[in-house]
């Protein structure tokens, strides 16, 4: 077997384009008839559950080819997209796709705000229905995507929905869009979720700004997981890793764009924290307790609920 990419276009609403590239497990076998298309088969084999990987904002889709890959090599397969859009004061440019109108005060929580998610998976039913099992859906998200993600762990307004994993995000929701200062919103979490941070990142850190004007600890990612996620069926989880930083999840890192540049001390610490990253998501979409990472010596602190 093989990690082989298939690239795509998709249409989502308040988007101006998006792309996507779903990958799969190939037959390493059958690489002749390849020779002149560079399509590889994909292995002999029923479809595979279906990860996506939602990006973080201005954070290419490039930079998680890595878990992609890791994702397929553990029986999945895993799209990675972007889409184009507006980032209020920011400007233009990539987001996981996100209907703004969805977070307002008295609309957040009653309907699906992940505006690319359900194209997508309208896409993969005819560019991967041959290798992807749109019945068995998770949602990987890092940042601003993971924001999104957990917004929608509800199986109602994402068709096969079964999990979601985030790292490096939280529902504490920005006051600028009319919520008061430190508010945390809660998520349907009608499925398993699980949220991963890093011990050191810098850029919730710097963002606290959004959030609130005090002075106050500012951890809320631990918040989101006490207030925000109201399931208890011992099948959700907060890990917090000890040498992780906000771009843990991505590999390469683009330093032309984005936030990274709030994070320039903690380059190459954090290969092993990204490795054990993947472990923990691959675990999880699996449906596998995440018990056995609890006394990981990367792993700061580990809640099960």
């Amino acid at each position: 077997m093989i990690v082989r990419g298939r690239h795509f276009a998709f249409d989502a609403p308040e988007s101006e384009a998006g792309v996507g590239t779903l990958f799969y497990a190939a037959d390493d076998e059958r690489m002749e008839e390849a020779r002149l298309t560079g399509e590889v088969p994909p292995i002999d084999e029923p479809p595979r559950p279906t990860v996506l990987i939602m990006p973080g904002i201005n954070v290419a889709p490039d930079g998680y080819r890595w878990l992609a890959v890791r994702l397929v090599e553990a029986g999945n397969c895993a799209v990675t997209y972007s889409t184009i859009g507006e980032l209020g004061p920011a400007g233009v440019g990539i987001t996981p796709g996100l209907d703004m109108m969805a977070l307002a005060p008295g609309v957040v929580g009653t309907r699906c705000s992940a505006s690319a998610i359900n194209p997508l998976l309208v896409a993969l039913a005819d560019v991967g229905s041959d290798v992807c099992d749109l019945a068995a859906v998770s949602l990987v998200g890092h940042s601003a995507g993971g924001t999104v993600a957990l917004h929608n762990t509800n199986p109602a307004w994402i068709p096969g929905l079964r999990s979601v994993a985030v790292y490096g995000a939280h529902t504490m929701t920005a006051t600028a869009l009319g919520h008061g200062e430190t508010a945390v919103v809660a998520v349907p979490s009608a499925v398993p979720v699980l949220l991963v941070c890093g011990g050191s990142d810098a850029v919730i850190a710097a963002s606290r700004d959004r959030y609130r004007s005090d002075e106050g600890e500012h951890n809320p990612v631990r918040r989101t997981f006490d207030e925000a996620i109201d399931r208890h069926d011992d099948d959700s989880y907060l890990i917090e890793l000890v040498d992780g930083n906000h771009f843990t999840m991505c590999d390469p890192i683009d330093e032309t764009t984005g936030r990274a540049f709030l994070e320039p001390d903690l380059r190459g610490d954090d290969v092993e924290a990204r490795d054990l990253l993947a472990d923990i998501i691959c675990t999880f979409v699996d449906g596998q307790t995440l018990d056995g990472f609890a006394d990981h010596g990367g792993v700061q602190n580990f809640t099960r609920r």
